[in-house]
């Protein structure tokens, strides 16, 4: 079964799920069955917090053939050499997979006891993935090849520029919670698709936690998270408030709601 490509989509609403480090595929389909109706992409993260996970590879194809969803698992060249990031690769097309979200991992946890192996950074591994047609007995695919756009680096374009001469061509941004993070001109003028990535929060202790991964967040916004007795409802405002501001902007919106899969149905309902 050959499940749809992000580049035949108008419109792209992700979400991306965690699943659970247990037995069964009950979370997972529990998510899918929420969101069916709301979103069109389900994403999952590999090995997230530097951890063990369940590969997202087949947890996202598991979802997406059940519940009409288009799958495009994360991949890091954190944890894999070329040989191995290649093998992936062709299990995920064997399968229906086209979409791939490649980023660079979060660190090892030491809990893990384990070395990171990166043989190859993002970039390369980009590149490697147009690459896996020397592998196969197939005809390739078309394959969209997702990265991150950090909207907060001043070179940001020229990074960019990088990732879709390595074969990016879907980039979904970092968190953001204003819309002028990502109101650039030579974003409006783009030949790419680009997606906005919003986290919904839902305690306020969470703003600590995008505090350190470099978020930025403004004063006011920060005030009415932190004085709002109704903090997932805040949330929801100010992310749709933001994502009315990058209209022409954005090719689609990513909710990375941390479990709270009810928040982002809400959310996506209203885009």
């Amino acid at each position: 079964m050959e499940i749809s490509s992000i580049s035949r989509l108008k419109f792209v609403k992700s979400v991306e799920i965690v699943p659970a480090r247990n037995l069964d595929l009950d979370d997972m389909k529990n998510a899918a069955e929420l969101l069916k109706d709301t979103a069109n992409v389900v994403t999952a993260p590999e090995n997230p917090m530097g951890l063990p996970g369940i590969d997202p590879v087949i947890s996202t194809f598991l979802v997406a053939q059940e519940y009409g969803l288009i799958a495009m698992p994360h991949l890091t060249p954190r944890d894999k050499n070329r040989l191995y990031i290649h093998s992936q690769v062709l299990t995920a097309l064997k399968i229906g997979i086209r979409n791939f979200f490649i980023i660079g991992g979060d660190p090892i946890n030491s809990k893990s006891n384990s070395k990171e192996v990166r043989e190859i950074d993002v970039m390369e591994m980009i590149e490697s993935i147009g690459k896996t047609s020397e592998f196969t007995k197939s005809t390739m695919p078309d394959i969209t090849i997702g990265s991150a756009l950090n909207p907060y680096r001043e070179n940001e374009q020229q990074i960019l520029e990088r990732k879709l001469s390595s074969g990016s061509n879907f980039f979904i941004s970092q968190i953001i919670f204003e819309s002028v993070h990502l109101r650039k001109d030579w974003l409006k003028n783009r030949k790419f698709k680009v997606s906005a990535g919003f986290m919904p929060i839902t305690r306020k202790s969470q703003l600590d936690f995008v505090s350190k991964m470099g978020v930025k967040i403004s004063p006011e916004t920060l005030q009415r998270l932190q004085s709002a007795e109704d903090v997932s409802g805040t949330s929801a405002k100010i992310i749709l408030e933001a994502y009315e501001g990058l209209k022409g902007y954005v090719d689609g919106v990513h909710l990375m709601p941390l479990g709270n899969n009810k928040l982002a149905k809400e959310i996506l309902e209203c885009i």
